[in-house]
């Protein structure tokens, strides 16, 4: 019901796979480019009526705007991930969303190049953000983790080692992270619930080849993080 079609090729996204499971990729825009001028109303419609919306820089920074204006409007939450084209990320738009999801490499290109090679500069680095509206933070820190921050201080979690221990594929882990802390929080589970859940998530995701097969099940998760949602 909101597939939109537009007369240019569908959007591709070429993955390098490297030895050790970490991968490189290119992206191709596509359709994911081409957007009408204003939101469909089946689109304004849909996020009104959403748990939560998930936005990323695979589309225009026009769509983003206008899709987390409309969820604002209904108090929707919103998740923007730096992740995609790298491209900057406007204050308007930084104040219009609920939480920012990141990495260290994306924090330090966000903050003007700010360092963020230890724990404590990414903290550091991740306030600074804060102070342009951003309300929280969420630090993606590969090995070490992640770290939820915002004005009321900071939740860490490690990562979950599960079967193997063995990193095939990381492709789709942030999504996966993401997604998986997105829907925690949709359901009303608290922040350290929700990165438990996220952790879990991610950890089965990169023992897995390929960006939706390593996708796991709710049932899973929950094995795995030792929760009962």
């Amino acid at each position: 019901k909101l597939c939109l079609k537009a007369d240019v090729p569908s959007g591709q996204a070429i993955i390098f796979l490297e030895k050790g499971g970490e991968n490189s990729i290119i992206i191709i825009g596509g359709a994911n480019n081409s957007w009408p001028a204003k939101l469909p109303v089946k689109l304004v419609t849909a996020i009104r009526s959403a748990a939560a919306v998930l936005l990323q820089q695979e589309i225009p920074d026009r769509i983003n705007l206008a899709v987390a204006k409309c969820a604002q409007d209904a108090k929707v939450p919103v998740m923007m991930d730096v992740g995609g084209e790298e491209r900057h990320l406007s204050d308007e738009l930084l104040s219009s969303v609920s939480l920012v999801s990141l990495n260290e490499t994306e924090l330090a290109r966000l903050t003007g190049g700010m360092e963020t090679d230890t724990k404590q500069q990414c903290i550091e680095a991740a306030k600074s953000l804060l102070s342009k509206g951003c309300r929280e933070l969420l630090v993606t820190l590969g090995k070490d983790g992640a770290i939820l921050i915002s004005s009321k201080g900071q939740i860490e979690q490690d990562v979950l080692e599960v079967g193997t221990k063995k990193i095939v594929d990381t492709t789709g882990a942030g999504d996966c992270f993401r997604g998986a802390f997105a829907v925690a929080r949709a359901e009303g589970k608290d922040d350290k619930t929700a990165l438990r859940f996220a952790a879990a998530a991610a950890s089965l995701c990169i023992q897995v080849k390929g960006a939706q097969p390593s996708m796991p099940t709710r049932e899973a998760i929950l094995d795995v993080a030792g929760l009962e949602l």
